[in-house]
């Protein structure tokens, strides 16, 4: 690289935040690079898309069966980034499936008999007395030693005064696997994260770009594991509903009872293999029709801002949410 090259590369490292998410699914890996300049409500961008086929049962589960495979798989997809000094400092984040991953929220009130003691650190547990509260959740409910885990956790507020403790717990050997994977790729993980809440974080910024600040629509992200499905409105995310699950009857009933009757909505974003919806007799077309809203798969051409070396596939593709979402979180920190 020339020293011009080398020190543009390193000017636009300084005005712009460079990130990558990994997604890697049971049939290939997705690669999203986003970009952002360092001020207040800069757009974000993203600068390359990228998909590697993987072999039938390379990942099962969330289990990385074949390594080489997927340590393949990353070299080939970040070998084909532009040799751009800026580049360099990518950060990168790795997505968990919803299958390798228990999420729950838990009244703090359950954890601490005295919950009054920390309603003014709300978000935080100073004294370190929250955490073995939640350890132990995690390992009642996920049946793995505590040892053999790893949890994130964090405290929220509500409206109605009830403070939540979200937890979100993995078996260790899955960020193992992940974090070793890519270190014989050559890449140093700055994050992992779950697949469904980095599609989530996808389709809020696209909802926060393209509707009115108080509009009101659905989030829905779709793997083998089923429906992920998300109210947001005014105030964030008002309601949310896993299917296949056995108080709902089918894809249409448990969206319903997302959507609630309190108003109308503005919107229905969907990513993921929404070929899915189709099998259950509610392809795209007629989901917005039965809620009376448009109906819009998730694409990352709005954000690509004539980058021409992006396969209109990519663009346009529904399965980029998560790894686009991967990008967005290191990007927005």
């Amino acid at each position: 690289m020339s020293k011009e090259n080398a020190l543009r590369g390193t000017m636009l490292t300084v005005t712009r935040r460079y990130a990558a998410g990994i997604d890697v699914g049971e049939d290939a890996l997705r690669l999203a690079v986003v970009s952002r300049r360092l001020r207040a409500n800069a757009a974000v961008c993203v600068e390359h898309l990228e998909s590697v086929a993987l072999p039938s049962g390379t990942v099962i589960d969330g289990d990385f069966v074949d390594r080489a495979a997927i340590v393949a798989a990353l070299r080939e997809a970040f070998g084909r980034l532009p040799e751009n000094g800026a580049w360099r400092a990518l950060r990168c984040a790795m997505g968990l499936p919803a299958s390798a991953t228990l999420t729950m929220q838990i009244p703090l009130s359950r954890l601490m008999e005295s919950n009054e003691r920390f309603a003014a650190d709300i978000g935080g547990d100073p004294r370190g007395m929250l955490e073995p509260a939640v350890l132990a959740e995690a390992e009642r409910a996920s049946g793995i030693e505590c040892g053999a885990l790893a949890v994130d956790w964090s405290v929220q507020a509500r409206e109605d005064g009830q403070a939540r403790v979200a937890i979100a717990a993995t078996a260790r050997r899955h960020v193992e696997a992940r974090v070793e994977t890519a270190a014989e790729a050559g890449i140093a993980l700055s994050a992992i994260d779950g697949e469904p809440a980095a599609a989530l974080r996808a389709m809020r910024h696209a909802g926060s770009v393209e509707l009115d600040a108080d509009a009101r629509y659905l989030v829905c992200w779709l793997e083998n594991s089923g429906l992920h499905g998300w109210l947001v409105g005014s105030r964030g995310i008002e309601n949310e509903v896993r299917y296949p699950a056995p108080e709902h009857r089918s894809i249409a009933d448990a969206l319903h009872d997302l959507a609630g009757q309190d108003a109308p909505l503005d919107c229905i974003y969907v990513g993921g293999q929404i070929e899915l919806l189709g099998h259950a007799s509610l392809p795209l077309p007629l989901l917005g029709q039965t809620f009376g809203c448009a109906a819009l798969p998730f694409e990352a051409a709005p954000y690509c801002n004539g980058a021409s070396d992006i396969h209109a596939a990519h663009r346009h593709s529904p399965r980029f949410a998560a790894a686009f979402g991967l990008a967005l979180r290191e990007v927005m920190q």
